[in-house]
Order: structure tokens, then C-alpha cells, then sequence
């Protein structure tokens, strides 16, 4: 899947290029939300690294990219784009099962 980045088409492969060579930052939000959720770095690289991104948000620089860890816990993380050198790792969170259907399908 692509999304739209600077009026260029990006791909996952483009996110995981930044983290490969360091030019990314996580927010905060990401950092308390990993701590509070027992997610480690290792999760999150190896989501980044073998997931897909599942929405965009082209309005806001912004995508959700979901992976199924070896634990079988599935994961989200949101990544903001709006920098042609690097990224931000927002957010990351183990999905609602009443909110996401198998953590890939929003449910309606």
C-alpha cells in the first residue's frame, strides 16, 4: 500500500529505510504507551519491519501500520511523515478487539 508524502507515493519500505538508518524519533505518547502496554523496542522494530500500513491519513502526514508479533499480540503503531529526512513513531498500542476485528479491520 502507498501513501501520498510530499506529492510522492511512499511505501512501508520507505518507513522502514529510516528506521534502518536512524533517522526517526519517538514521541512521548509512544514512549508511555509501549511502557504502559510492556511493549519493548524490539516489538515495534519488528512491527515496523514485517507489518503493513492499514490506514493513512494524507490530511495529517500520517499512517497506521499493523503487524501480528511472534507473541501473536497484534500491534499498531502511527507514524507521522511530514519530513522528507526522518519520521516520528507517534503512538503504539495493542488494538481494542471491540474497536478492530483480528487488529486489522476497523469495526463499523
Amino acid at each position: 500500500m502507498y501513501f501520498l508524502m510530499y506529492n510522492k507515493f511512499v511505501d512501508i519500505n520507505t518507513i522502514r529505510r529510516f528506521i534502518k538508518i536512524g533517522e526517526f524519533f519517538v514521541k512521548d505518547h509512544a514512549l508511555i504507551e509501549s511502557f504502559k502496554e510492556r511493549i519493548d523496542f524490539d516489538d515495534i522494530f519488528f512491527a515496523i519491519n514485517n507489518g503493513e500500513i492499514i490506514e493513512n491519513y494524507p490530511e495529517r502526514n500520517r499512517c497506521l501500520i499493523f503487524a501480528t508479533l511472534q507473541t501473536k499480540l497484534y500491534l499498531h503503531i502511527v507514524v507521522d511523515y511530514y519530513s522528507e529526512t526522518y519520521i516520528d513513531i507517534v503512538t503504539v498500542y495493542i488494538p481494542n478487539s471491540k474497536k478492530w476485528i483480528k487488529g486489522r479491520i476497523r469495526r463499523r
